[in-house]
């Protein structure tokens, strides 16, 4: 229904219409004059601010006079709908059938789209269309012309399509492909082959990483997720969050293992592990040096730790302890072993690069800027613990046999096995 304006004699009426968005006024034949201004404020009172020009050109093109009693445009828009094309945020021809494992040199050329943001939209140039960009009211007007149903359609796995936007976005973190249908997907898991990743070189990936097989002299940073189907050897690995390991983890002690969530694996052996949550095992902890600030966990008929030094920040459970050829074997509760470890760690690494601080510049920076971030974490946590009324009892226990020489610390409080025991529990004293 059209909307009309009129002036206080009566003489104006401008009216609004719809179809197509357009104004007209009409001057009635009276004994007053006419006045322009208020035809303006007519127009300033309608909202009018754009479609002149249209209107002008209608009036030429129809030869339309201005005479009493008859409407005749004052504004017009010329609305042309426009094909919308469909623009990727990404480049399609990387990736084809990445479910089947993608390579290396892949891996580094893609760009990781994080969860919400957009990874395909529709978009047409409205300059260019030969139409009205504006309506009456100066909003700028949406030419695109998109079939919703279609578009919904090549909404594939992990991606929403966005009705009012046109836009696709990615519902988690990861690499946009188009599948074999040429709808739009996200790969939320990279697969690599372990026999296809040269030694010694980084590899870096910003979402789930599963390895099939087992890796040698890797070294990998991963910002979420890592399973490896094999045994990990000589290797330093960085994982953001939790890591699974079907086999051993062996040999992987100069810059080790740290991992920032949960640890899961068979064996760690002669090997440097970091864990800031929870470690599993099912087999052996051998001659290595194992810490994280939750629990460690071993398999109840059959996990040992034998040698070296094996920390906890909350309890250790094993059901053999002590190594057969009576190397020294300590099993320990303190404070935070995570972030101490980690930092001696960073610590002695600084202290080499600081032997060549001109060739290492901006390695020593960004090192002296992650140690401090990482002692203001553990400050935060020895606060939270000395603030914290109610903590779970530190506890270790040994299910089985006792080989010595084997020490127990939980906190200031140690015991020592020199001869062979079987079955211990020790827990935190007051």
């Amino acid at each position: 229904m059209a909307k009309t304006y009129v002036n206080k004699e009566g003489n104006l009426i401008l009216e609004i219409r719809e179809e197509p968005l357009s104004a007209w006024l009409t001057i009635k034949k009276t004994d007053f004059l006419i006045d322009e201004n208020e035809i303006l404020a007519l127009i300033e009172e309608a909202g009018i601010k754009s479609g002149f020009d249209e209107a002008i050109d209608y009036i030429c093109k129809h030869s339309l006079e201005k005479e009493f009693e008859v409407p005749f445009p004052i504004a017009m828009c010329n609305k042309k709908e426009v094909t919308s094309m469909l623009r990727y945020n990404f480049n399609p021809d990387l990736l084809s059938h990445p479910e089947n494992g993608i390579n290396i040199s892949t891996l580094e050329k893609l760009k990781v789209f994080r969860s919400g943001d957009v990874v395909a939209e529709y978009s047409s140039n409205i300059f260019a269309q030969g139409g009205s960009i504006y309506d009456i009211f100066g909003n700028l007007l949406d030419a695109n012309s998109v079939d919703t149903e279609q578009a919904k359609a090549l909404a594939g796995d992990n991606i929403a399509y966005n009705v009012q936007n046109k836009q696709f976005s990615a519902l988690v973190d990861g690499f946009p492909y188009l599948d074999e249908n040429g709808c739009i997907c996200l790969l939320d898991k990279v697969l690599l082959n372990g026999n296809e990743i040269p030694p010694e070189t980084k590899v870096k990936c910003p979402i789930n990483l599963i390895i099939e097989g087992s890796i040698t002299y890797a070294d990998i940073h991963c910002e979420a997720d890592i399973s490896v189907q094999g045994d990990i050897q000589f290797s330093t690995i960085n994982c953001a969050k939790n890591m699974f390991i079907a086999g051993d983890i062996i040999s992987s002690n100069r810059k080790g293992i740290i991992v920032w969530g949960n640890l899961e694996c068979r064996s760690i052996l002669n090997s440097y592990v970091l864990c800031l949550n929870n470690i599993h095992f099912t087999d052996k902890i051998e001659n290595s040096t194992v810490v994280c600030d939750g629990e460690i966990i071993g398999d109840l008929n059959s996990s040992e730790i034998c040698g070296g030094l094996t920390q906890a920040g909350e309890s250790i459970t094993v059901f053999q302890a002590g190594s057969y050829d009576r190397t020294k074997t300590e099993i320990e509760i303190a404070l935070c072993p995570f972030y101490r470890n980690l930092l001696l760690l960073l610590t002695r690494e600084l202290i080499h690069l600081k032997e060549d601080k001109e060739l290492y510049a901006t390695t020593i920076a960004e090192l002296e800027n992650r140690i401090e971030k990482y002692e203001r974490a553990l400050d935060e946590k020895l606060n939270q613990i000395l603030k914290s009324e109610k903590q779970k009892p530190k506890i270790i226990k040994v299910q089985d046999v006792i080989r010595p020489p084997v020490v127990f610390r939980i906190l200031k409080h140690s015991y020592e096995v020199n001869r062979q025991e079987k079955g211990l529990e020790f827990e935190e004293k007051d």
